[in-house]
């Protein structure tokens, strides 16, 4: 089974974890795995005309994927989505712009408008002015305006803050639920 461009199940199967050269692949394995499948498309089309849906609906996956990361679970539990994104966006590099209520607002209106309508909820928009801040309520207050090049640099650099603490042999806690989520990727029942 492929789980990136480069690599197979077998090879994450191959690696013990129990050296940093493994933790050096298996941290190579999960960048291939998240650039292979979502950010290099992004990269392609993220300065196009009328790419931003298509852009925030990927950086909505890589959320959710980065949120079942960080919990070590093998995918959302049922009715807990809402929770999974209003924890990653108000801790993290996106905590200081996210309060839970705009958190919130950004399941409701944008994830789910996106995902499950393929168009924002409500009075909220996406855009790409550069002069606006990465999150804001709309005029009325009952929506918000994101910008989604703040946002999409965000998710990098919350990405890049990941890979960094996985890299550190002290993230104990990080690595064993980072190899549980492995495993359910690669369909291991058991963990390393």
């Amino acid at each position: 089974m492929r789980i990136s461009p480069k690599y197979v199940a077998a090879d994450w199967i191959k690696i013990a974890l129990c050296r940093e050269e493994d933790w050096k692949k298996a941290i190579e394995i999960f960048i291939d795995r998240l650039d292979g499948r979502f950010l290099r498309y992004i990269r392609q089309i993220e300065f196009k005309k009328y790419s931003g849906f298509v852009v925030m609906a990927l950086d909505c996956l890589i959320i959710e994927t980065l949120q079942q990361f960080y919990t070590g679970v093998q995918d959302t539990p049922i009715k807990k989505g809402r929770d999974y994104f209003i924890t990653f966006l108000t801790r993290g590099t996106f905590g200081h712009f996210f309060t839970e209520d705009l958190a919130n607002k950004f399941y409701h209106d944008i994830r789910n408008g996106i995902l499950h309508q393929a168009e924002i909820k409500g009075s909220s928009k996406i855009s790409i002015r550069t002069e606006l801040p990465l999150v804001n309520y709309t005029s009325d207050k009952k929506g918000i305006i994101v910008n989604r090049k703040l946002f999409h640099q965000n998710l990098l650099l919350e990405l890049e803050d990941y890979v960094c603490r996985l890299k550190n042999q002290g993230e104990k806690e990080l690595r064993n639920k980072f190899r549980r989520k492995m495993n359910y990727i690669c369909q291991i029942s058991r963990n390393k």
